[in-house]
């Protein structure tokens, strides 16, 4: 086993493996997320801007997500070519399966990579553990830039502290790319950037600048080359991105059912809505994890204090003593701070913290903490098996029941059992004029000409409504339909379904 950990070759296919064969299973059949949807028609307008020279059409979205549309055009050029398929009602599938396994594959390469970055038994004990986290494996395997973002940016980081240990520049270059891969998936990742040259001020003695200045020039240089569109308008795409992720990422909110409240677009749940979101939507496992670091940095912190009065010297010394903790907590923390403070919240933004969290714990190998994590991993597979293959629906088991968890934050169904939904509407009531809020998943898979957006749609035209469990009719609708059932996934009502009185 020893020889097997020294060989990052083996070690690098071994893990990529599993990470990849454990996320087969039902791949791309179990749910269509609403923005999956809109990733298909973006990645079709980058494919053709790319064929007919017109490059201004590769920025899809303010994101502005072109890693995901690298990883989806391609294949899906080629499967239209080989086949003759076009996107509709019955091939849709076809297409999600494919761009899922084209995600999921980049996704197990990158877990590979970073588990050969951090080396040995602890590379191999960090991808299992990240490997089993039931919210972050549920990410990792739908369409979709947070997890992608989330490993790019821990890659990044791991390549800049490389650097910092051995002064190699490939190191520096090579974490300037995946940061810029990072940005071209989420523009948050601009914040990253900006604080690893203010690391590369701070963590170094000598060249501060003759190496600050690789790192910005090789970063910009990256952006641009693999974004298309800057190469017919850089100054102005690079403004679009900056003002669209501040009107939609941070200004505008996102409609959320927080203790018992609703909050729409224009309010903002606050500051306990993370610390909510981590009891809820992360295992015990990731709990405990971050109540260890937490600890840790006080206790860490009190001792430096008490044995050492502030001097300049000792503190650079301090910093460069520690400088990969430190490092994960700049930029982690800031990010923290960051989302805590964007009127946009959404509970799969945390995922950023979820590589840092494993990482430090993957760091620790006494006996005690084998054998408690050893246990706490054990429940984190009993869990994805139990919520398989919806893992949106997974709740830790603290809460012990849903019935606790939905007056905590009210759930999201983001396309989850859209399949199964479909086939039950179809059998019971027959193919029906259905209205929802968010028509894109079920319109994907049913008759368009069948589907409605109940906020723009006379109630005559709509035979049944089927709204998320925390979703109201709207006032025009009130008085002419009414509640029948609820469908239920895992014993979770997860839709409820209105028929006309």
């Amino acid at each position: 086993m020893i020889k097997f950990l020294n060989k990052p070759l083996y070690l690098f296919i071994a893990i990529f493996l599993f990470s990849f064969l454990i996320r087969i299973p039902f791949i791309g059949q179990e749910s269509i997320n609403p923005d999956a949807v809109n990733w298909h028609y973006r990645c079709q307008q980058f494919a053709n801007g790319l064929k007919y020279f017109q490059f201004e059409k590769t920025y899809p979205h303010y994101h502005p997500g072109v890693t995901l549309c690298y990883l989806m055009a391609f294949p899906t050029e080629i499967y239209k070519q080989i086949t003759g398929q076009i996107y509709n009602i019955e091939t849709y599938i076809n297409f999600n399966i494919l761009n899922t396994y084209s995600v999921v594959i980049f996704n197990s390469l990158l877990i590979a990579l970073i588990s050969i970055l951090i080396k040995g038994n602890r590379g191999l004990i960090f991808s299992l553990l990240l490997n089993i986290e039931p919210f972050f494996y549920g990410n990792s395997r739908i369409i979709h830039l947070d997890t992608i973002v989330t490993l790019l940016l821990f890659i990044g980081i791991l390549l800049l502290d490389k650097f910092f240990e051995e002064k190699r520049n490939i190191f520096l270059y090579l974490s300037s790319i995946a940061f810029s891969f990072a940005f071209l998936t989420k523009s948050v990742s601009i914040v990253f950037i900006v604080l690893a040259l203010f690391s590369l001020l701070i963590f170094l003695k000598k060249d501060r600048l003759r190496y600050f200045s690789q790192f910005l020039v090789s970063t910009i240089l990256a952006i641009f080359v693999l974004f298309p569109a800057m190469w017919v308008s850089p100054v102005e795409t690079f403004t679009r991105i900056f003002k669209e992720a501040d009107r939609v990422g941070v200004r505008t909110g996102h409609n959320q059912y927080f203790l018992n409240e609703f909050y729409d677009e224009d309010m903002n749940p606050g500051v306990w809505f993370y610390p909510i979101i981590t009891l809820v939507k992360f295992s015990p496992l990731f709990q405990i994890s971050l109540l260890i670091i937490f600890f840790s940095i006080l206790i860490s912190l009190e001792i430096h204090l008490k044995t050492h009065k502030f001097k300049l010297n000792k503190f650079l010394d301090f910093l460069d003593q520690n400088r990969q903790m430190i490092l994960l907590l700049l930029f982690y923390g800031v990010y923290t701070l960051l989302i805590f403070y964007s009127s946009k919240k959404v509970d799969r933004y945390l995922l950023v913290l979820v590589p840092a969290v494993i990482y430090f714990i993957s760091l620790k190998s006494s006996q005690l903490f084998n054998r408690t994590f050893l246990v706490l991993g054990f429940v984190n597979v009993v869990s994805i098996i139990t919520f398989f293959p919806n893992l949106f629906y997974y709740y830790s088991p603290v809460l012990y029941s849903y019935t606790n968890v939905n007056k905590l934050v009210g759930q999201k169904t983001f396309g989850g059992g859209i399949f199964d939904l479909k086939n039950y509407l179809i059998t019971k009531y027959g193919e029906k004029n259905l209205g929802f809020y968010d028509i894109k998943p079920m319109e994907t898979v049913y008759p368009n000409s069948k589907v409605f957006d109940i906020r723009e749609t006379s109630s005559s035209k709509v035979d049944i409504v089927i709204l998320s469990i925390n979703e109201k009719l709207p006032e025009k609708y009130q008085d002419k339909f009414q509640l029948i059932e609820s469908y239920y996934l895992y014993d979770i009502p997860v839709y409820d379904i209105y028929l006309k009185k």
